[in-house]
C-alpha cells in the first residue's frame, strides 16, 4: 500500500524563530484527544474537513517534524521515546472553520495549511511541554543537478479530465519506487531527502510540473542502509544527478518535552 502525497499537503512552513516567540498569538484546536496506541492499528494521518487532525500509531518525533516541516534526521535531542512511543491524537479546531483544506482555491489553501501547522506546534506546546529552538548546522547534503544526458521526463500535460478520471497530481511513494503526477522537482528532491537522511538541494533550474517514474533495486544497500542503485537509477532513469558536499542545514533543538497526560 502506498501513500498519496497530493501538492496541497506539502506546501512548506518555515522554522520561523523559536517556538516561545509569539506563542499567545499562535492558532490552537479547541478540542484534543490523546491517548497511547497499542501499535495494532495501522498507522495514518489526515486532515479532517476544517482542518482538524486525526492521527493513529504516530509518534511526537514525526509530530514535531510535521508541525516544523522538518525531516526526521533535522531533530535533535529528546528522550528516545519520542521516537518509539505511539499515540492516537483527534484534534478539532473551533466552529466556523471553512471546509475541507483539499477544496480550496491555492492560496486559500496554502493559508489555512500554515494554520493547521501552528496548531499542531500549540498542541505540541500544550500537551507535551514541548519547548525548542532552531540552529543551523554545516551538514552533508546532495544536489540534485540536471546530468550531461539532460532530463529523461516531459513536462506534464496533467489536466481536468484526467481529475475526473481519478487521476490525481502528486507524489505516489512506494518503498522502492517514486511515480510523480504533474510534480515540481522540489518535491522530488524533498522525498530523496527522506529516503537518503540527508538534504538534497534542488538546482535542476526546472521550473515546471512533470512526470516520471523512478525504480530502484531494494537489495544492494551502501553504509547508510539505502539502496546505493539509488543514485544510478536517479542519473539514468530521470537523467538528473545526486553530487555531495556540504551546505548550512536547519535544525531544530528539543529542550524539553513531556509524556502527554491522556484523555
Amino acid at each position: 500500500m502506498f501513500r498519496l502525497i497530493t501538492i496541497a499537503l506539502m506546501a512548506a512552513v518555515g522554522l520561523g524563530q523559536s517556538q516561545d516567540a509569539d506563542s499567545s498569538f499562535r492558532p490552537a484546536f479547541e478540542v484534543v484527544s490523546i491517548k497511547r496506541d497499542d501499535g495494532r492499528t495501522p498507522w495514518r494521518i489526515q486532515i479532517m474537513p476544517g482542518g482538524g487532525l486525526a492521527a493513529r500509531g504516530i509518534t511526537a518525533r514525526f509530530l514535531t517534524g510535521l508541525a516544523y516541516d522538518v525531516k526526521d534526521f533535522q531533530i535533535v535531542g529528546g528522550p528516545s521515546w519520542i521516537g518509539r512511543e505511539l499515540y492516537t491524537i483527534d484534534a478539532k479546531p473551533g466552529v466556523n472553520r471553512k471546509g475541507p483544506i483539499l477544496s480550496l482555491y491555492f492560496n486559500q489553501r496554502q493559508k489555512d495549511e500554515g494554520e493547521f501547522k501552528l496548531r499542531i506546534q500549540s498542541l505540541l506546546a500544550d500537551r507535551f511541554q514541548l519547548r525548542i529552538h532552531k540552529e543551523t548546522r554545516e551538514e552533508q547534503v546532495y544536489s540534485l543537478v540536471v546530468a550531461k544526458s539532460g532530463p529523461k521526463f516531459k513536462e506534464s500535460k496533467f489536466n481536468e479530465s484526467d481529475a475526473a478520471k481519478g487521476r490525481l497530481p502528486g507524489l505516489q511513494m512506494h518503498p522502492y519506487e517514486l511515480i510523480g503526477t504533474s510534480v515540481d522537482i522540489h518535491l522530488l528532491a524533498e522525498e530523496l531527502s527522506r529516503r537518503l537522511s540527508r538534504n538534497v538541494i534542488d538546482q535542476t533550474g526546472l521550473n515546471g510540473e512533470y512526470d516520471f517514474n523512478l525504480r530502484w533495486a531494494p537489495d544492494a544497500a551502501d553504509g547508510d542502509s539505502v539502496p546505493e542503485s539509488i543514485f544510478t537509477a536517479v542519473q539514468e532513469q530521470l537523467g538528473l544527478k545526486l553530487e555531495s558536499g556540504k551546505a548550512p542545514v536547519d535544525a531544530i533543538v528539543i529542550d524539553h518535552i513531556e509524556r502527554p497526560g491522556e484523555n
